[in-house]
């Protein structure tokens, strides 16, 4: 079973965009999927309006994104929230799938193929087709990417980051680097 982590929005209509995560939870769990929706466990226990609780959950938010094998993305509009785990979902080479209008799909697209990684390699050539919208899955309709389309190599990476965190970051890939790891794939 596919860890998949929820990436739709959260601020706005807070009560409304929890609800629709969670149909969106529902909805994978239906297609076989484990839904991760840090969103909605997070905002638990977590305060969303603070903004030092929301900058640790939406960090903590990026650390589970690390163990997904895939990400759904949800939405007619990218926040800033999703525009970062969008972004790191394509360094780490994450499948997408994308759920919305067709402006909104081909925005998220180009956030998810533009995100580069520090080291050389081409970005994934994920094999997925646009898809009709299903009407058994009321949630969203599944609508992704041509298939076959060439991805062009990449060398440099732009993350929002924080500078607290930078050093942080930078701790990581210093550490991943020593250790013969790379902390630039994605997989549990």
């Amino acid at each position: 079973m596919k860890l998949a982590y929820i990436c739709s929005p959260c601020r706005g209509d807070y009560e409304k965009n929890i609800i629709k995560a969670q149909e969106y939870c529902r909805e994978a769990m239906n297609d076989g999927l484990l839904p991760l929706a840090p969103h909605v466990y997070f905002t638990q226990f977590v305060d969303d309006t603070n903004p030092e609780e929301r900058k640790l959950g939406l960090r903590c938010g990026l650390q589970l994104l690390r163990h997904c094998q895939l990400i759904r993305v949800y939405g007619c509009k990218v926040s800033a929230g999703m525009y970062d785990e969008i972004q790191l979902a394509g360094v780490l080479d994450i499948e997408i799938q994308v759920f919305g209008p067709p402006e909104f799909i081909e925005n998220v697209l180009e956030i998810y193929n533009h995100a580069a990684v520090t080291q050389r390699r081409p970005l994934r050539k994920h094999a997925v087709s646009a898809a009709a919208a299903y009407a058994d899955q009321p949630a969203a309709a599944p609508l992704l990417a041509e298939a076959g389309k060439s991805l062009r190599e990449v060398t440099a990476v732009h993350i929002n980051i924080d500078p607290t965190e930078a050093s942080e970051l930078g701790e990581m890939i210093a550490n991943s680097l020593k250790n013969g790891t790379s902390m630039l794939r994605g997989g549990a």
